[in-house]
């Protein structure tokens, strides 16, 4: 059960779209600036790159084997069938707790990428490593995965903090949930600029007769806060689930909430559901936003 890209790819994109969208909008509404469609694209971006991470650890933890998760305490060596994994000198370890077994695997897995870089199938060039402590398989219920970072770089930005991901209450095989939070989040930039991000998001991959009938839901009890590059704090709420699915590069429901440096609100509506519309209100102000 492999969801290969299907957060990652969905959550980021869409959010990003409907950035490009509203700077195409600034000439008309000069009450969405230039620096709000940075901040908002800036939260985006890291947030997706947070996200690329929870991916790999979900791919790294599904692809040791039964033996490879018991037998005691040794450490060993694994190839993953994944592009972002596929240079030569990208180096993946399993250490394995005293206590892991088949039916309840515990250990490590550090993912070295090296210090020159490895580029994926898209251009993503990653450096440095991923320290992946996991309890339980992926989906059985009461699993974990904490990350950990050291020197880890994607696209020349440094990424910080402690990433938790447990499987939660009301996860089941056929919809998988999931509680993710970011602690300490840090994105350093190239200049030596600075944004922090924590997080606490609850989501769940409800799956389809088919991959293409898949959905991905985040609830609205999730959260993001955080300062950007210029020094402005913002707030990320939801005013109803985010729904995704696999056949649109944004959400298809719900409302996503922006507060930038406590009082400016940006709102961002799905709701239309037919994958080329979306509404943008600015402090009251509303405008539909077509996507070609």
């Amino acid at each position: 059960m492999k969801m290969k890209n299907l957060f990652t790819r969905i959550s980021s994109s869409g959010l990003i779209a409907a950035i490009v969208l509203m700077t195409s909008c600034q000439d008309e509404d000069k009450r969405l600036t230039v620096q709000d469609t940075q901040d908002i694209s800036e939260e985006a971006l890291t947030d997706s790159y947070y996200q690329d991470i929870d991916d790999m650890g979900s791919v790294a933890i599904g692809t040791p084997s039964d033996s490879e998760f018991s037998g005691g305490r040794k450490a060993s060596t694994i190839t993953i069938n994944d592009d972002r994994f596929d240079c030569n000198g990208v180096v993946v370890t399993v250490e394995l707790d005293g206590a892991s077994t088949v039916d309840i695997p515990k250990g490590k897995i550090t993912v070295d990428f090296g210090t020159l870089g490895c580029a994926d199938a898209k251009g993503n060039v990653r450096k440095g490593k991923l320290i992946f402590s996991y309890y339980k398989r992926r989906f059985q219920p009461g699993s974990s995965i904490v990350t950990t970072t050291e020197n880890y770089y994607i696209n020349g930005i440094k990424l910080e903090g402690v990433r938790t991901s447990t499987n939660i209450t009301g996860s089941t095989e056929e919809a998988p949930k999931f509680q993710v939070s970011l602690t300490g989040g840090k994105a350093t930039f190239a200049d030596a600029t600075v944004a922090t991000r924590q997080s606490d998001i609850t989501w769940s991959w409800i799956k389809g007769t088919t991959r293409a009938l898949d959905q991905l839901v985040i609830d609205k009890v999730s959260t993001a806060s955080g300062t950007t590059r210029g020094g402005r704090t913002y707030a990320v709420s939801l005013q109803e689930d985010l729904v995704y699915n696999r056949t649109c590069f944004f959400a298809v429901s719900g409302i996503k909430k922006y507060i930038i440096d406590g009082s400016k609100e940006i709102v961002i509506n799905y709701t239309a559901g037919d994958c080329k519309t979306i509404s943008v209100t600015v402090n009251g102000i509303t405008r539909s936003l077509t996507v070609n």
